[in-house]
């Protein structure tokens, strides 16, 4: 059986897990929509040198479209990735915007050598730098600034998106947290005040008029009702099995069906309650939170 500390670290564990997991995906459809349009730009710009080719009744050569348009627009991707995770390591804004402009810079100079070296390889002709600097310069150099531009400010947004979406689940993570009870006071048989830690608590059970507090197979009386205990309990850590029972999730060592939808619970302490099948999806998604479910 997890102790508190062990299941409060397994929920922290657990949380950062699913930040991380979301972030993860995000970034992955961002980066499948940045290779998209870069395909989609290398087709554009072949069936544009095409068009502009019928217009002027002249020859178009497939190889060489494509050897232009797909050196500068494949270009972006490891130079757009490597200037965006090196904004990601200051917070200046001057040296962002320097990064940006040396970017694009960079670009202007490396598209030239690009096509230069695979037209030497796989080319009979041999495109001279300067000639395809030149011509990239007078081509390109717009949609060159427009592009760094735009990836500069996209990232910006998506990553401040990040960090309030991370921000809003923290802030209602602590509020949640801070409107849970942690103790209860009761009276027991003698009069005598007793402070019950909610983490110690296996189970309520409901008593009329009153509620029955199970801590290690001892049992307490409350005055309170289950429905209006039940809302200061933490929900991810103490679950309606039934109508009359609330059962601590971290208490649980063993759950097995009894083939009816209904399903018997046993605790650490041996205790064994019943799951109704009216509460049996709730609990499961609750309970698979921090243990692995397994039901025999």
């Amino acid at each position: 059986m997890c102790n508190p500390k062990c299941i409060a670290l397994i929920n922290k564990n657990t949380l950062t897990i699913k930040h991380t997991y979301q972030i993860f995906q995000h970034r992955e459809k961002v980066n499948f929509i940045f290779v998209t349009c870069i395909m989609l730009f290398v087709l554009a710009n072949v069936l544009l040198d095409f068009l502009h080719s019928l217009s002027q009744s002249s020859s178009f050569y497939i190889s060489e479209s494509l050897l232009f348009s797909s050196c500068y627009w494949l270009l972006f991707m490891p130079l757009v990735t490597l200037v965006l995770k090196m904004i990601q390591g200051t917070e200046r804004l001057d040296l962002k915007l320097l990064l940006v402009k040396l970017a694009s810079i960079c670009h202007l100079f490396s598209y030239p050598a690009l096509v230069f070296i695979i037209s030497k390889i796989f080319y009979y002709h041999t495109f001279d730098y300067w000639q395809t600097f030149n011509f990239g310069l007078s081509a390109y150099f717009i949609k060159t600034v427009i592009v760094y531009g735009f990836s500069f400010l996209a990232f910006t947004l998506i990553n401040k998106s990040i960090q309030l979406s991370k921000i809003e689940n923290d802030v209602e993570a602590i509020t949640d947290k801070q409107n849970f009870i942690s103790s209860i006071l009761i009276v027991d048989n003698n009069n005598k005040k007793l402070l019950l830690k909610v983490n110690d608590i296996f189970y309520f059970s409901a008593n009329s008029p009153y509620i029955s507090i199970y801590i290690s197979q001892k049992r307490y009386l409350h005055t309170e009702t289950l429905k209006s205990l039940e809302k200061q309990l933490d929900n991810k850590q103490f679950v309606r099995i039934h109508k009359s029972h609330i059962v601590n999730i971290h208490k649980i060592s063993s759950i097995e069906s009894r083939q009816n939808g209904d399903y018997d619970i046993t605790l650490s302490d041996n205790t064994i309650l019943r799951l109704s099948r009216n509460y049996a999806k709730n609990f499961k998604s609750k309970f698979s939170d921090f243990h692995q479910l397994n039901t025999k």
